[in-house]
């Protein structure tokens, strides 16, 4: 979707939320895969999808594309909400649960299989097993290194959309991605070592 189309319709989502379904199948696919790269489980990332679309409707009047991307905004909620799971280490999406309860509030469909594209990119993950090897290593950094690295290397975000995302400076964002890169290093070293 063009960046005009794009505005237009998180515009007319402000007054007529059905609207925002087009926003929604552009964007859940995305969404969910970083979810999924970030917790590993899919029932968890398809909790953590639904808060985090749900939560973007819900505040779509407070978002100002003068401050940056829908793109960098929505991946801000999802990773705040991927926070607060890792910070918990249970999630339970509260408002949206709490919306679908009180009725009024109908659960998002994506036009996308979900299940079959999570099979498919497990399928495809199996065939590679440098991949996993990387993905099983950002699992075993610090949080903050892990951030920057699936945005930077699995999502291919832009430095300076990472720093929108995590509202941090470009620079620091740099620092942190060149520690998160050597902190893998190490960790690869450390498991060949092992291995023999």
């Amino acid at each position: 979707m063009d960046s005009d189309k794009e505005k237009k319709i998180l515009e007319q989502s402000k007054t007529n939320p059905l609207d925002f379904e087009e926003i929604f199948d552009s964007y859940y696919p995305r969404i969910f895969r970083y979810i999924l790269y970030r917790t590993g489980n899919p029932d968890i990332a398809k909790d953590i999808s639904a808060e985090t679309f749900y939560k973007a409707l819900n505040k779509i009047n407070t978002y100002n594309s003068d401050r940056g991307s829908f793109s960098a905004w929505v991946y801000k909620i999802a990773n705040n909400e991927i926070n607060y799971y890792f910070r918990k280490k249970k999630y339970e999406p509260a408002s949206y649960n709490a919306a679908i309860e009180e009725g009024g509030f109908a659960e998002p469909q994506a036009k996308v299989d979900i299940e079959n594209e999570f099979i498919e990119v497990q399928e495809e993950m199996a065939k590679n097993k440098d991949f996993l090897q990387i993905c099983e290593a950002i699992k075993n950094i610090p949080q903050i290194y892990q951030e920057v690295i699936t945005l930077r290397f699995l999502e291919n975000k832009k430095i300076s959309e990472i720093s929108m995302i995590l509202d941090k400076k470009e620079g620091t964002i740099k620092s942190i991605l060149s520690r998160g890169i050597l902190k893998l290093k190490k960790y690869f070293s450390s498991r060949k070592r092992n291995v023999f």
